[in-house]
């Protein structure tokens, strides 16, 4: 559970400089991290966007993050291999936290959203606590006997759905909230439609006109991929910003791939299928659809990771319509669509033994 801690000196400094600086109609984040070094460096990420809002470099620990979001931000505060998640608002914040599992130990203050995540961490906190506990053990091996490492493997796989309960839960008792939306929107295939149109519908003008309301509508009010019905067709464009259309392929069986250059499972899968690419027969075509808003970020992803094949894009990120009316919710996620247009087999994750290629072969065969 959060513990309240006193705001440090170096906090209220910042506070003090930030009301001095130029940047008063967007966000500051006065912060404070024991434990790491001069020139340290902390960087805010937009988690959906996938892109920098801001970085500094500490000084005794301290810095100053500031920006500008349109509507509050899921973030997260990164600093060395640990990162905390922040609901960035254009007000004044504080963050003090020691550098070890910030995510669990961080005091973040500012913002009717941050307020709300800070409730949603307190109730969360036991499950994450032990959560992290069972994990770290089997990480590191810290069991004596093979019963020790079953009673910690069936811990770590009750703690989660129940931390997953708590955070859902949330997100239904404070719909008219970013962060409420946010989680009911990540969460939709849980929750019935008739559920969802009563959200929607009751939601606030403002929260009407965000990402997630967007999405949502087109989720509820639009066709919808499904496996035994025809592919839904999409336009998108190429690095190169060349025009694709999915029906563009049609007459071979097609791979879609939804990935994000974030995620390293589905960085995994692109270079399984690279490796494997020579197998691809003729009559496959591989798609890989990026979720990524930063071209930048999309292009060297699949520079490093030998994307040869159809690579394509909205630009809309995870809320996007194409995103929306395929369903994918967690990445990678991956449709086989067959030589008349009908999806087929749905695919979920990234398959670790690394036969993705000779699967869909089979599956072509008829061998499955």
């Amino acid at each position: 559970m959060s513990t309240m801690k006193p705001i440090s000196v170096a906090i209220l400094i910042g506070v003090l400089l930030a009301s001095c600086l130029e940047n008063k109609e967007g966000f500051t984040i006065s912060g404070h991290i024991d434990g790491i070094k001069d020139g340290t460096l902390i960087k805010l990420l937009d988690i959906d966007q996938q892109t920098y809002l801001d970085s500094a470099v500490s000084v005794n620990g301290d810095f100053i993050l500031q920006g500008e979001v349109d509507q509050p931000t899921g973030c997260w505060l990164q600093c060395e291999s640990e990162y905390a998640i922040v609901q960035v608002e254009n007000v004044e914040m504080t963050f003090e936290s020691p550098i070890k599992d910030m995510v669990l130990n961080c005091t973040i203050k500012g913002g009717r959203e941050q307020e709300l995540q800070n409730e949603l961490d307190d109730l969360q906190y036991p499950y994450n606590i032990a959560y992290a506990g069972a994990l770290d053990s089997l990480q590191n091996k810290k069991y004596t006997s093979e019963k020790e490492f079953q009673r910690l493997k069936a811990k770590y796989q009750r703690l989660q759905p129940l931390a997953h309960k708590v955070y859902v839960d949330f997100g239904r008792s404070h719909t008219n909230s970013y962060l409420g939306l946010d989680i009911i929107y990540r969460n939709r295939g849980r929750i019935g439609k008739d559920t969802l149109k009563t959200i929607y519908e009751n939601l606030g003008a403002d929260l009407k006109q965000s990402s997630n309301a967007v999405a949502l509508q087109i989720f509820l009010y639009e066709e919808y991929a499904e496996v035994g019905k025809r592919f839904i067709d999409f336009k998108a464009k190429d690095l190169k910003g060349k025009d694709f259309t999915l029906s563009s392929l049609e007459g071979k069986y097609i791979y879609l791939n939804f990935w994000g250059a974030g995620c390293g499972p589905c960085r995994m899968e692109n270079k399984v299928i690279s490796k494997n690419y020579n197998k691809v027969p003729d009559n496959l075509a591989i798609v890989n659809f990026s979720l990524d808003k930063n071209a930048s970020a999309w292009d060297k992803a699949s520079k490093a990771d030998s994307v040869i094949w159809h690579n394509v894009s909205d630009l809309e990120g995870g809320k996007g319509r194409v995103k929306t009316i395929y369903g994918v919710q967690a990445i990678p996620a991956s449709f086989l669509i067959d030589e008349n247009g009908i999806i087929v087999k749905r695919f979920y994750g990234f398959d670790t033994s690394g036969g993705i290629i000779d699967d869909l072969i089979k599956i072509i065969e008829g061998k499955v």
